[in-house]
C-alpha cells in the first residue's frame, strides 16, 4: 500500500504563523484580542477569520508580496518535498490556512506543485470573498474538515503520515496511520495516548518512509 504525507502548514511548514504575519502587519491593531476570545469560545469562528481578513485595506498583490519578504520554511521541508517527488510519494499541505498566502510562501519556497487543501478566497471589491471546497456538514471545524481530506487519501488506497502541531491536527491525527507531532499536538496525543512520533525534524519523516 502507498503512502501519503498529509502535511500541516502555519507553525508546521513555517517558522510562524504566517495568518499572524499578515495581521500583525496589515490587520485592525484589536485582531490579538479578537483571537483571545475565539480560543475562549466566547465568539465564532467566522468573527476571527474572515472579519479580521476582511478589515484589511491592503491588495491581495501587497499581502503576498510581504508573505515572500518574511516568511521563513522550517528546515528540513524543502528536502522532504523534494524526496517525495523524487519517489513519487504524495505530499500533501493540508491547512485552515488562507490559500493566496499559502501558495504565495510556497512559490518563494519553489514548492508551488504541492497539492493544497486550505481555504478558499476571492478578492472583490466588497472584501474578501471564502469558499470552504473541503468543509463537511458533520464537522465543526471552520474552513476545512482536515479528517475528511485523510479519508479522501485513506478511499485513494493510502496509508496516511500526517504531521501537525496544534489543536485541529488532533482529529485528523486519529484518523491516520502514522503521527509526527510537534507543539500543543505532541501534549494533546501525549494525554490521549495516541501513538505518535516527535517532529525533532524533517529528517525524521524521511527516515520514516526510507523504512516502507
Amino acid at each position: 500500500m502507498s503512502i501519503a504525507v498529509l502535511c500541516d502548514f502555519d507553525d508546521t511548514i513555517t517558522q510562524e504563523n504566517v495568518a499572524h504575519l499578515i495581521l500583525d502587519r496589515f490587520g485592525d491593531k484589536s485582531w490579538r484580542e479578537v483571537r483571545r476570545q475565539f480560543l475562549e469560545g466566547s465568539i465564532p469562528p467566522e468573527q476571527y477569520f474572515e472579519r479580521q481578513f476582511n478589515l484589511i485595506g491592503a491588495t491581495r498583490a501587497e499581502m503576498q508580496g510581504y508573505v515572500r519578504e518574511k516568511g521563513r520554511v522550517r528546515d528540513g521541508f524543502p528536502a522532504l518535498a523534494r524526496y517525495c517527488r523524487q519517489r513519487g510519494i504524495e505530499l500533501a499541505v493540508i491547512t485552515l490556512g488562507l490559500d493566496f498566502y499559502v501558495q504565495a510562501f510556497l512559490e518563494q519556497q519553489g514548492l508551488e506543485w504541492l497539492p493544497v487543501y486550505a481555504v478558499g478566497t476571492r478578492f472583490t471589491e466588497d472584501g474578501i470573498q471564502f469558499d470552504f471546497p473541503y468543509a463537511s456538514k458533520e464537522c465543526r471545524s471552520w474552513g476545512i474538515c482536515k479528517c475528511s481530506v485523510v479519508e479522501r487519501y485513506h478511499q485513494g488506497g493510502h496509508r496516511v503520515l500526517y504531521i501537525g502541531d496544534g489543536r485541529n491536527d488532533l482529529c485528523p491525527a486519529r484518523k491516520s496511520d502514522v503521527v509526527y507531532a510537534r507543539g500543543e499536538l505532541l501534549e494533546l496525543c501525549k494525554k490521549e495516548g495516541l501513538a505518535f512520533q516527535e517532529l525533532r525534524e524533517f529528517q525524521n519523516v524521511i527516515d520514516e518512509l526510507e523504512r516502507h
